[in-house]
């Protein structure tokens, strides 16, 4: 069997929404030529051999990359059913727990965050993570948490797990659930403008609460040039709109229901609200962005 070469940072499950016809093309926008052109989904957003691993996989080197396709079939299924599709969206617990910890994953899976552990670890941060990796190979101290973490379904499950590093698990902590509680906002553009979706997946956007504490505010995950999820955090409703960059009445909690599930009432956003959100992932994106009709 071939080995899977093309490694996607960004699932080509979501990439595949943005396409502008029924070759899988979508029209990318590179940052550094800034050039206009149309790619397959299987050549962006991705590096050739990202995840292999022949340090703790040698019988399976493409093992991260294959447990990262099966992670993704799951969640296509809940994105395409529930996400993608309804007004009023209702998810269970372990839906809810599965699209957590995925998208968390989202981030450090990244080929930015796999460069930042391989070359760009200052010396403060090398000493800390020669507590968890004596030989000094961060890059295998990525592979070897990432190749862990990418098998759970759930963050209870990355904290019992024996071989996630602490500094992981608190990472991912972070990500799933905050401080303070993290929701899910579904928001649908209602006018005329797309959402586009960059290479920085996602999109994290700050603010600063009323006592003045800064908080990262939400972050920002295209589905599609129609809907985006975000994945806000408890207390930003009381930021200004000038912070949040749309009216506040979006971010409305989920209302939990009597058997267990909880419901999220799609929200909509105006022409300059989408404009505000693609000014965000634009301004994050490293290599380029990519989009359906224009932006």
């Amino acid at each position: 069997m071939n080995e899977p070469i093309r490694h996607h940072y960004i699932p080509q499950f979501i990439l595949r929404n943005f396409c502008f016809n029924n070759h899988g093309e979508v029209r990318y926008y590179c940052k550094k030529t800034n050039v206009e052109s149309v790619a397959n989904t299987r050549a962006v957003f991705m590096e050739r051999n990202l995840y292999r691993d022949e340090i703790n996989s040698p019988n399976d080197p493409t093992k991260i990359e294959h447990d990262f396709a099966e992670f993704e079939r799951e969640v296509s299924l809940i994105v395409k059913s529930k996400l993608l599709s309804d007004d009023k969206i209702i998810l269970n617990m372990e839906e809810d727990n599965r699209l957590r910890l995925f998208f968390a994953l989202m981030g450090f899976r990244s080929e930015r965050v796999r460069t930042n552990f391989e070359t760009g670890l200052c010396k403060n941060s090398k000493d800390f993570y020669s507590r968890y990796q004596r030989d000094g190979n961060f890059l295998d101290f990525w592979k070897r948490n990432l190749g862990n973490a990418v098998t759970c379904r759930s963050i209870q499950e990355v904290i019992d797990h024996p071989e996630i590093d602490e500094p992981i698990k608190v990472f991912l902590i972070r990500d799933t659930f905050g401080y303070l509680g993290r929701y899910f906002v579904v928001a649908e553009r209602c006018e005329s403008k797309d959402f586009i979706i960059g290479d920085t997946y996602p999109v994290v956007v700050s603010g600063t609460l009323p006592n003045g504490f800064p908080l990262e505010s939400y972050s920002i995950f295209p589905l599609s040039p129609e809907r985006i999820l975000m994945m806000v955090c408890r207390g930003a409703e009381g930021t200004p709109r000038e912070v949040l960059g749309f009216r506040q009445t979006v971010l409305t909690m989920p209302k939990m229901n009597d058997d267990g599930t909880y419901t999220i009432r799609k929200r909509k956003f105006y022409d300059e609200e989408v404009e505000y959100i693609n000014e965000m992932i634009f301004k994050e994106a490293q290599a380029g962005v990519v989009f359906k009709n224009s932006f």
